[in-house]
């Protein structure tokens, strides 16, 4: 297989949780945030028609060295172990949590998910999103 590059970020979307309390929480930066009931704008700030229908956070991870994917998201749903009531909370109230994988390849590529990640990624309440940018 050919090597690949990803990039990978912690996404929230949230009905009853504020962006900056889940920051806080997490103790990382948002890259991306708007909160409930505000108006609507593209990332470079022009307004939209609406308002948003949920809070919004997006965090960039960090990769460590040369980790692959699934190394990276074996550590960083360990480190998000202490807050799996913060995303059970969030998902029991209607929002979601997820891990967002950028994946950029050429040719044949792949990575393999453990079943004990994808339990942790279940017992964490977080969904896998992968967006896939081949050639």
């Amino acid at each position: 297989m050919h090597p690949f590059r990803f990039a990978v970020s912690l996404r929230v979307f949230s009905k009853s949780v504020e962006p900056t309390e889940i920051a806080a929480q997490l103790g990382l930066e948002p890259k991306w945030k708007h909160k409930i009931g505000e108006p609507r704008t593209t990332p470079k700030g022009v307004p939209l028609d609406g308002v948003y229908d949920s809070s919004y956070c997006s965090f960039p991870l960090i990769r460590l060295g040369e980790e692959e994917l699934h190394e990276m998201l074996n550590r960083t749903a360990d480190g998000l172990l202490p807050h799996k009531d913060l995303f059970c909370r969030i998902r029991d109230e209607g929002g979601c949590v997820e891990y967002f994988v950028g994946w950029y390849s050429k040719g044949n590529t792949g990575d393999k998910l453990s079943c004990s990640l994808l339990g942790k990624l279940g017992e964490l309440q977080i969904d896998l999103a992968l967006d896939i940018y081949g050639e």
